[in-house]
């Protein structure tokens, strides 16, 4: 068990800058048997052109770090393990190997790409003993991935989160990137402790089964900006605090964040709002399930998603016929607010 923020030890080698052999190369094309599922990936790679891999994709620990992996159009489909794309850390006693300063472009993902740090989730075992102490978030976020760029991908839906930021994720840059087809997650989910991530320039045409395509949860100063999300079924971008969950105490909220220069196209099947500033506020059922400590989520059900920006969006109403159209102009139904203060400033519809 952690018992203090000292025991959070962190090992990075920045110095790896290693092509890999031809012999890695035929590894990562040779198909994926039960008995070999994956291959690591711990240096930089060239794929060629329009490959079928279906093997699945581990960065891991310190030994991934300074990389680039140039898919060149490659299709990335995981027989036998999951997710098809994995960026994770390793822990080595009490020392944390840690995966950064990787670059990933040029690949389609048929399933979903996660990035682990301290758990794969926001109840794994460790990540709960450490939110249990004060100075949770630095903790988790020493023991993340970090420095990630993922840069013209193409995600095509599936049962899960088609990509997941773990907690204390940060500094990732996800962009010129597409979602589409169909998931029973979300499209992007940055959960809690996660913080300076960048999502721009990205296109969200992906129908989920019941949620939101980003979901913002207990993640802070992160930048959502120049993306297009066309017609969110279930809404678009919403920004809570996932109190208590699996006993988890939730430190940080969804503070300081920036939703600038989006473009939302609308049909008569969006949900709105699209925005959402504080859309749950404690009422979940599990909320109480982190009481007893003296911070975060255990002594606030509520989402405090505060001092957010929602600046220069444009919500394109124009595939709505003329009479629907006033409605949705009304109070907050395409940006709701549910908690102060925000900057909610600038944002146009085109009718």
């Amino acid at each position: 068990m952690l018992t203090s923020s000292s025991q959070t030890a962190i090992a990075e080698d920045n110095g790896n800058t290693t092509l890999c052999t031809a012999q890695k190369l035929q590894e990562v094309l040779q198909p994926a048997t039960t008995e070999q599922p994956s291959v690591y990936i711990d240096c930089s790679l060239t794929l060629p052109k329009n490959a079928k891999i279906t093997k699945q994709l581990v960065f891991a620990g310190g030994r991934a770090a300074n990389i680039v992996f140039e898919g060149n159009g490659a299709e990335i489909r995981a027989a036998y393990a999951k997710p098809s794309v994995l960026i994770t850390s390793k822990q080595d006693q009490n020392t944390w190997q840690v995966p950064n300063h990787i670059t990933i472009k040029n690949i389609q993902v048929m399933g979903s790409l996660r990035i682990h740090g301290m758990a794969e989730n926001g109840q794994g075992e460790l990540l709960k003993q450490s939110s249990h102490q004060a100075g949770h978030t630095e903790r988790a976020q020493q023991a993340a991935p970090h420095h990630i760029v993922l840069d013209n991908l193409s995600l095509i839906g599936g049962q899960h989160n088609m990509m997941y930021l773990a907690p204390g994720v940060h500094h990732v840059t996800l962009k010129n990137s597409q979602f589409m087809g169909q998931t029973a997650g979300l499209a992007l989910y940055l959960d809690a402790e996660s913080s300076h991530n960048t999502i721009e320039n990205n296109t969200f045409k992906v129908q989920t089964k019941a949620r939101e395509l980003i979901a913002v949860d207990g993640s802070a100063h992160n930048t959502i900006r120049h993306n297009r999300f066309i017609d969110p079924h279930h809404g678009a971008i919403y920004l809570y605090r996932n109190c208590g969950e699996g006993g988890t105490v939730r430190h940080q909220a969804s503070h300081h964040n920036q939703i600038i220069q989006n473009q939302f196209e609308l049909s008569m099947s969006s949900k709105l709002p699209l925005i959402w500033l504080a859309s749950r506020n404690g009422e979940r059922n599990y909320c109480s399930a982190d009481s007893g400590y003296a911070f975060g989520s255990s002594t606030n059900d509520k989402d405090l998603a505060k001092n957010n920006q929602v600046s220069h969006n444009r919500f394109n109403l124009k595939n709505i016929p003329k009479f629907y159209r006033w409605v949705m102009k009304v109070d907050d139904r395409l940006i709701k607010v549910s908690a102060q203060p925000n900057e909610i400033s600038s944002n146009q519809i085109v009718d």
